[in-house]
């Protein structure tokens, strides 16, 4: 059984985040979600399976990182292992898709110089890789990731819509806005993880490209997402190479 819900405390809420990551031994450094030009922004991305038993010591990582302040976390449930097949029978994950499958391979290609995947794996601005169940790896990735300034990125709500103004930069680009499910509960009855209720944040449901963006700054205008999701605007370079820029939709 899933139950899919919006919570809005998810991103915000600063003195249990802070206490959270403390206890985890995960120090990061302090950013608002509408971030300015001077802000740095670390975009993780979790690649995972509610199939991937290792994975469940990565889902809480992960959750923890989704609610400090200056990162961004996507969680990008993959495909291969829906056809394991386990003495509790097989589990299929609902989230999983062959697109994100490939994002992981592309990754992987561009950073490892490999076509093999592995779960959990968790992705830092695009340029860097680690084990998504180690959080001594993960704090030293999302540290180190810090030190560059990514493309200001500002968004307003305008009537039915969201306005993007995306802000001058030597580098272009391309626009996503990647839409996802802020908490959504899993109850796993087969497979690796048979007896586990999954909590999850920032599930991705879809990814959108929203067109290239100029060296000069602009400004895009996209629709809201589904009232049951939040969405992130992220400029990554072509080639699905280094996150350039990425904020919340407000």
């Amino acid at each position: 059984m899933r139950t899919d819900r919006i919570n809005s405390k998810a991103h915000h809420s600063r003195n249990s985040a802070a206490a959270a990551i403390a206890a985890a031994g995960l120090a990061f450094m302090s950013a608002a979600h509408g971030q300015t030009a001077d802000e740095n922004i670390v975009v993780a991305e979790l690649f995972t399976s509610q199939s991937c038993n290792s994975c469940v010591s990565a889902n809480e990582i992960f959750r923890d990182l989704v609610r400090s302040e200056n990162v961004i976390g996507l969680a990008w449930h993959v495909d291969y292992w829906n056809m394991l097949q386990t003495s509790k029978g097989r589990w299929q994950d609902p989230y999983s898709s062959k697109e994100n499958t490939e994002r992981q391979r592309a990754y992987n290609r561009n950073i490892r110089g490999r076509t093999s995947v592995y779960t959990p794996q968790m992705v830092f601005n695009g340029e860097s890789e680690t084990i998504g169940s180690s959080r001594e790896k993960i704090s030293a990735a999302v540290n180190k990731s810090t030190t560059r300034r990514p493309i200001p990125l500002a968004t307003v709500k305008a009537q039915n819509a969201i306005e993007v103004s995306i802000g001058k930069s030597d580098d272009g680009g391309n626009a996503y806005l990647i839409s996802f499910l802020q908490e959504t509960t899993t109850e796993i009855p087969r497979g690796e993880n048979a007896g586990e209720t999954l909590a999850e944040l920032n599930v991705v449901t879809g990814l959108k490209k929203l067109g290239v963006v100029r060296k000069a700054g602009q400004t895009i205008s996209v629709e809201f997402p589904p009232e049951n999701q939040g969405c992130v605007i992220l400029v990554q370079e072509p080639g699905q190479g280094r996150i350039l820029g990425a904020q919340y939709c407000p």
